[in-house]
């Protein structure tokens, strides 16, 4: 499996530099940007969901995965009171990057980095795995990161977060609709079945060439790495999968489930924190700063992580 991850990565990788190419000839901009952007959002992953869920699941599948989605639930909740016990005790950060900061360094790049990491070591059967961890992960992202950023940052918003915004996210109902299609035991007509299988196909290869775009944004070489960045790689690629693994443990998840549990646990920062941070009035730069080191990071760290499952 660690010789598979090392050839996985380097794919990944590598899309993503060519991604970083056509920014950097201008071939991609924020219109292209915002476009796959949209399409991935609102068409391709949520086809993807329905398509990999109701040809790889059943009901007794869904049950069993009741198991996961807490264990994955406590880790993240756990990465989260951790961090902030470390800035109540020692770090006495600065108030508008508090909770980007508990963003960074609790919920992960689930599905643009974690599905196609995923999918590329383990193969597409760990599909519905990821979307069992993505809709964990939305949750507490869109729920409690979300709302601690706003309470963080220096632009206050008038509008309120509702359940109701969450639940008609198209990528949570494209999970949604899939879980209900399986509990009806349908699956899709052939045709519909095909086309879905090729605008699945095409999340993987546009979300790496956006990667590559966001990291060009970015500009590298005005990065300045400081103390608050190394916490949150600490963070993400150890604290965080150690905690899966011992939830894992606690709960009795195994095998293949853990295995994507723990290397979505450690995938780069979010990539709404920048977002976020944007919209909130918080430190965007250190937010944009550590979602391109935390990128860059993983396709080092990945394939040693994979040694240890």
């Amino acid at each position: 499996m660690f010789l598979n991850s090392l050839q996985s990565v380097a794919i990944i990788f590598l899309l993503t530099v060519l991604g970083y190419f056509c920014a950097s000839r201008g071939w991609m901009n924020e219109e292209v940007k915002t476009f796959i952007n949209n399409f991935l959002l609102n068409i391709g992953i949520p086809v993807m969901c329905v398509s990999e869920l109701t040809s790889k699941l059943d009901r007794a599948g869904i049950l069993a995965a009741l198991p996961f989605i807490l264990t994955s639930s406590l880790a993240i909740g756990a990465a989260m009171g951790l961090a902030w016990l470390l800035d109540r005790v020692f770090l006495h950060m600065p108030r508008e990057r508090l909770g980007i900061f508990l963003t960074m360094c609790s919920v992960s790049n689930a599905l643009f980095i974690g599905l196609v990491m995923c999918v590329e070591i383990f193969g597409e059967e760990c599909t519905p795995h990821v979307m069992m961890f993505y809709l964990t992960n939305t949750t507490f992202n869109q729920i409690v990161c979300q709302m601690i950023v706003r309470r963080t940052g220096t632009v206050q918003k008038t509008n309120k977060l509702t359940l109701l915004d969450f639940l008609k996210m198209p990528t949570v109902l494209g999970i949604f609709i899939g879980i209900f299609l399986v509990f009806l035991d349908v699956r899709l007509p052939g045709v519909l079945a095909q086309t879905a299988q090729y605008v699945a196909r095409t999340v993987t290869p546009l979300a790496l060439l956006l990667t590559g775009y966001i990291i060009y944004r970015t500009r590298l070489k005005n990065i300045r790495i400081h103390r608050d960045h190394l916490i949150v790689l600490l963070f993400r690629f150890v604290l965080c999968p150690a905690l899966g693994m011992l939830m894992c443990y606690l709960f009795g998840v195994t095998g293949l489930a853990r295995n994507v549990m723990v290397v979505e646990l450690a995938m780069p920062v979010l990539s709404m924190a920048v977002v976020y941070a944007s919209a909130y009035g918080a430190d965007e730069t250190f937010a944009a700063e550590g979602a391109a080191l935390s990128t860059l990071a993983c396709f080092f760290i990945t394939p040693l992580l994979v040694l240890v499952l």
